[in-house]
């Protein structure tokens, strides 16, 4: 694994880390859920880098390597995340890696923020995990009733209260800059989620027309298949192929939001992956 940060402007700096396969062709950048370290994804990148694939992970600005200084000064909204941060990474991938295809893999919120970057356009394939509209009428009883306390009561409290969202006070994830809560909080309260809060112009879903595998899962409290659907045809002119996962098919108790990216998938969803990625090439 090599570190290497990214210049996005004004001083600012975004840490990355590569785990470069040689030889290699291809060059995936794994684009981060909310609050979730680059550290978190290590153990897929070093499979995808054993596998031929070099990968590239981040961390968004004000989240974990990328936080430089008091959160609470830290001004940076969840937009800059996609349309500054990942169009950064994409166009330095590019540029360093001119004749490799490029896979862009999103997880979570990961996968909405591809279709605020302008280059997203570029990949040669994008995979989705749990990637979601994130607006609480998704949910059913008591999930939706939590998501909308969530977006209604919770972020915006707590956020004014510290002036950053302290996640790690109520959950695994890592504190977010405030700004980034707030818009959150305001995407997640719209049937339209953020496609309600940009102009067409400032949105790219629909120019990516390249392969493209979004996965739901059958236990993911935080995305709903139907959410994860609706996000998935915004990117009406990509190829789109997708695929649900149920646990019991894979041996297991349980798969969520997080756990297709630890160790104990490295034999059947990792494979699986593998397989979407390769697919393009046919």
């Amino acid at each position: 694994m090599q570190l290497f940060q990214i210049n996005i402007g004004k001083q600012q700096t975004i840490n990355c880390s590569l785990y470069n396969a040689v030889p290699s062709s291809k060059v995936m950048i794994i684009v981060s859920a909310a609050g979730v370290l680059q550290i978190f994804y290590k153990k897929i990148a070093e499979f995808f880098q054993n596998n031929g694939i070099s990968t590239i992970t981040f961390d968004y600005t004000g989240v974990g390597k990328s936080l430089h200084g008091n959160i609470k000064k830290e001004n940076s909204n969840l937009a800059n995340w996609g349309n500054r941060d990942l169009e950064a990474v994409i166009k330095h991938t590019i540029k360093t890696f001119p004749h490799h295809k490029i896979i862009l893999l999103g997880h979570s919120i990961g996968g909405q923020l591809i279709g605020l970057a302008p280059s997203s356009f570029l990949a040669d394939k994008i995979i989705l995990v749990a990637a979601q509209s994130g607006y609480w009428k998704f949910w059913k009883g008591i999930g939706k009733i939590r998501m909308w306390a969530n977006w209604y009561l919770l972020v915006p409290a707590l956020t004014k209260m510290f002036g950053y969202l302290p996640s790690k006070k109520i959950s695994r994830m890592e504190n977010l800059p405030k700004n980034v809560a707030k818009e959150w909080a305001k995407w997640c309260k719209s049937s339209d989620y953020l496609f309600a809060s940009f102009s067409h112009n400032k949105l790219y879903f629909d120019r990516i027309k390249c392969k493209l595998t979004s996965i739901s899962i059958d236990d993911d409290i935080w995305a709903p298949k139907k959410s994860v659907e609706w996000l998935t045809a915004k990117f009406e002119n990509a190829s789109i192929k997708s695929l649900h996962f149920i646990p019991e098919n894979f041996k297991a108790l349980k798969i969520g939001h997080f756990s297709l990216f630890t160790e104990k998938f490295k034999d059947s969803i990792w494979n699986i992956l593998l397989e979407e990625i390769h697919n393009k090439d046919k």
